[in-house]
């Protein structure tokens, strides 16, 4: 393996406090959120920390499609941060930065920390693993909706997948949201059991009624029981800032298989420089 975390500690812990915690200006931040990609794409394509490494050199933007199998998530990520590093790192344009311009860099660093886990879970699937499903969970709600939603485009009749976002949608956009986006996905839903293959030799033995169930139902459930209690207790949390304690405090999980030791050292690079929220 050629990237390895703690030769990017001091860097990245520089660029983070220039993203998210500094004074420095909407231009200095936009170039530090193009550094700190770079530092995320070093990590997607195993890239050795001598070598170079830009946003829009070719040969790096040709690896990543090919790696990605042209995953728009990521792809379209790069090429917005891209167009407004060049766009504020350069001396061409002279005005302030808008607003616009400010958000879509941020919503494309978060696309690329996103694609880390579709690559991961690609590689591994999604529901192998109920301690990795749960320490995914320490991941900010938009972060797992964007990650899960890339997910299920790519395998839409997972019930693990397709349970875990409408989680997801809750506690990012709301019940109402979560409830739209259940409709719009009925017929399809109505069509996948709740259930896998696995629970086939006991499902005789359950009620009828269980028997029948679809992801449908039990996306409905969720909503309907979650929606209430999030809307008048909030979610535990929203961002990295609120979410590190969580993490700091169940540690990494243990064991030292590939799947788990690539899974923690993708958490801990993107939980290096956050700081707590006060």
């Amino acid at each position: 393996m050629n990237f390895n975390n703690s030769d990017y500690i001091n860097i990245t812990t520089d660029l983070i406090y220039d993203i998210f915690y500094s004074d420095i200006s909407s231009r200095g931040r936009i170039s530090s959120i193009r550094q700190y990609s770079e530092i995320l794409i070093r990590k997607i394509l195993d890239i050795k920390p001598n070598d170079k490494v830009t946003v829009g050199n070719k040969a790096i933007v040709n690896s990543l499609k090919s790696k990605s199998n042209d995953n728009q998530l990521i792809i379209t990520a790069l090429n917005k941060i891209q167009t407004l590093g060049n766009r504020y790192t350069h001396t061409q344009f002279t005005g302030i930065v808008s607003n616009t311009d400010r958000i879509t860099a941020f919503d494309a660093l978060l696309d690329i920390s996103a694609f880390l886990f579709v690559d991961y879970f690609s590689k591994y699937a999604f529901e192998k693993n109920p301690e990795v499903m749960n320490y995914f969970s320490y991941l900010p709600p938009e972060l797992r909706y964007k990650v899960l939603n890339n997910l299920y485009e790519m395998d839409s009749s997972n019930i693990a997948i397709i349970d875990k976002l409408c989680l997801s949608i809750i506690k990012f956009k709301g019940g109402n949201e979560a409830y739209t986006w259940l409709q719009e996905h009925e017929n399809e839903f109505k069509k996948i059991p709740s259930y896998t293959d696995a629970m086939l030799p006991v499902l005789k033995f359950m009620p009828a009624e269980l028997q029948n169930r679809t992801i449908y139902d039990t996306c409905l459930d969720k909503i309907e029981k979650l929606s209430a209690h999030f809307a008048i207790h909030g979610v535990m949390y929203e961002t990295f800032e609120d979410a590190i304690l969580y993490f700091q405090d169940h540690g990494k999980i243990q064991g030292n298989a590939p799947e788990i030791v690539e899974f923690n050292d993708i958490m801990e690079l993107l939980y290096i420089g956050r700081r707590a929220a006060k």
